[in-house]
């Protein structure tokens, strides 16, 4: 569900949205079997003027009603299939047009419920829940083609390019990337989930007003909350009742022992997409690369990640500026500071120009008082509960190593052809079985001992510059220092196959492998070490602290 309940007026695209203010103004029968929505849930511009009186009147059976979390009519209950959620990549999100509603379905229970706020780009929304919901079988899929590229290379039934003076493979590349982006865009996934726009319909006013009465019941039929969390979110009226329905209704949430309430930050989708594309275009490159001399292809590879850590550093700068703003909003919210749509047109309808008789916040709040005694134990809850899931899910670092590794999973796919190609040639079958270790090694710490020490420097300068200039500075200087780091690794490797790597000395380049993954192994300890130390002293303003 989403903030745009709340508006009435038809002038804006995204005003199609679930609406929150018509139920409002509906009278709701105490027993659920005898409402008449024909004749309790008119039209809005039916409505009489009415006296203060009715309307509170009104109020206190609505809220009556939101209170007991049981549906109006088992019909009211629909949910919509992950995967056309996802369709023509999250179409749902970014057209104002279409008629979503006939994909849902009648449920009685959802997977999982939704909620997100509007006010942000519907492309961030869309590639977070991608990465979310399709990422892992994504990764799966492309390496496991990628694997298989390396089979059939061996029997010579794949074209290649001359490189080093044999063939050179870049189908585990190619098939690799196009699975995986296929699996990240195309995956079926059946789990049944709440969307507003798809099991709310939009050409049906009297359903809208239901879905108000029933938002209790939805969220107690829901097994798990996925909260899109962004800066707006805690401003927006109805997204807070989505979440205190959901802490009334499983009260485990609050207890800290149940992972049911997930809270994933907007920016977090976007990090990791750039982070995929980056580590995919630098193996891509060390493949093509034409280069013959040992020192040459590295220094063109150094110079093309040069390039691609500038647009790495920029966005992790901005995830970590986000992810601060949000943590800002939720340690000073307060209900009464949420924005509510008919407070915001001083109670006047703007489409009809008559009284809006109940406000949108007086719902909420009498709702919230009830569930947990007063607005003050709901702001202290929410406070607490939100901080807590996030910190769960995403550490003090806020990018945990096991996102780390999954973000750099297509770095895989290249680094498989140089083991195919390898292996494919006599002369140098014998390298094969080290560039396996190896690749396993710099997935595994190789690649997150920069990170590392990058995510701690941009964290340290995420603050925006004054001018495009220094902005760029900042950037650039996350770089300079993340980049000793990888030249040390780099490095590492060079000497191992200076020292160790010789065709007459066939074996010695294996237990070398090992003593370059032992290294690694050893540095992205030590960097990781000082990395949770660094964050849990200097960066206690960020800590999302649960007290």
């Amino acid at each position: 569900m989403s903030d745009e309940m709340s508006s009435r007026s038809s002038t804006s695209p995204n005003e199609d949205l679930p609406m929150e203010g018509h139920t409002a103004h509906h009278v709701v029968s105490d027993d659920f079997e005898d409402i008449d929505l024909e004749e309790c849930v008119p039209d809005e511009a039916e409505l009489p003027d009415v006296d203060s009186d009715l309307a509170k009147t009104r109020l206190a059976r609505l809220v009556a009603m939101i209170e007991r979390m049981e549906p109006t009519r088992p019909e009211i209950m629909r949910a919509v299939p992950l995967h056309r959620v996802l369709a023509c990549v999250g179409k749902v999100f970014w057209t104002a047009e279409g008629d979503f509603f006939q994909l849902s379905k009648e449920t009685t229970s959802y997977d999982e419920f939704l909620s997100h706020s509007w006010q942000v780009e519907s492309w961030k929304k869309v590639l977070l829940l991608m990465i979310l919901k399709n990422g892992f079988p994504a990764s799966v899929i492309g390496t496991s083609g990628a694997l298989l590229m390396v089979v059939l290379w061996q029997f010579g039934f794949l074209p290649g390019f001359v490189k080093l003076e044999f063939q050179f493979s870049f189908w585990c590349s190619v098939v690799g990337m196009t699975l995986g982006l296929s699996t990240l865009i195309f995956w079926r996934s059946h789990r049944l989930v709440f969307v507003d726009r798809m099991c709310i319909n939009q050409f049906d006013g009297r359903m809208k007003a239901e879905r108000i009465m029933n938002i209790g019941a939805m969220l107690k039929a829901s097994k798990s909350l996925l909260v899109v969390w962004d800066e707006s979110y805690a401003d927006r009226l109805w997204c807070i009742f989505e979440l205190a329905a959901f802490l009334k209704a499983h009260p485990e949430v609050s207890s800290g022992k149940s992972r049911i309430l997930q809270v994933k930050p907007l920016m977090l989708g976007f990090t990791v997409c750039n982070l995929c594309v980056c580590v995919f275009l630098a193996g891509t490159f060390g493949v093509l690369n034409p280069a013959e001399d040992l020192m040459v292809i590295w220094s063109l590879l150094l110079l093309f990640m040069l390039f691609e850590g500038l647009s790495l550093s920029h966005t992790v700068r901005g995830y970590y500026r986000s992810l601060e703003a949000s943590n800002r909003k939720l340690q000073q919210f307060e209900l009464r500071h949420s924005f509510c749509w008919c407070c915001s047109v001083n109670h006047l309808n703007p489409a009809s120009g008559q009284p809006i008789q109940v406000c949108d916040r007086e719902i909420v709040r009498q709702c919230v008082t009830s569930w947990f005694g007063s607005e003050q134990e709901f702001d202290h809850s929410v406070r607490s509960v939100v901080a807590h899931a996030l910190k769960q899910q995403l550490g003090c670092d806020a990018f945990p190593y096991t996102w780390m590794l999954g973000s750099t999973t297509p770095l895989l796919w290249p680094l498989f052809d140089f083991v195919a190609s390898y292996q494919g040639a006599e002369k140098m079958r014998y390298l094969a079985p080290s560039w396996a270790i190896r690749i396993l090694a710099y997935w595994l710490w190789g690649i997150p001992f920069p990170a590392t020490v990058g995510l701690f420097a941009a964290r340290c300068l995420r603050e925006k510059g004054q001018s495009r200039f220094r902005d760029f500075l900042k950037t650039l200087l996350v770089i300079i220092i993340a980049a000793p780091c990888g030249l040390v690794v780099i490095g590492w490797q060079i000497y191992i196959e200076l020292n160790f790597f010789d065709e007459l000395q066939s074996g010695h380049e294996t237990w070398a492998s090992l003593l370059f993954v032992g290294g690694c192994a050893v540095m992205f300890w030590a960097a990781r070490k000082a990395y949770h130390l660094s964050n849990q002293r200097f960066f206690k303003s960020l800590t999302l602290a649960t007290s």
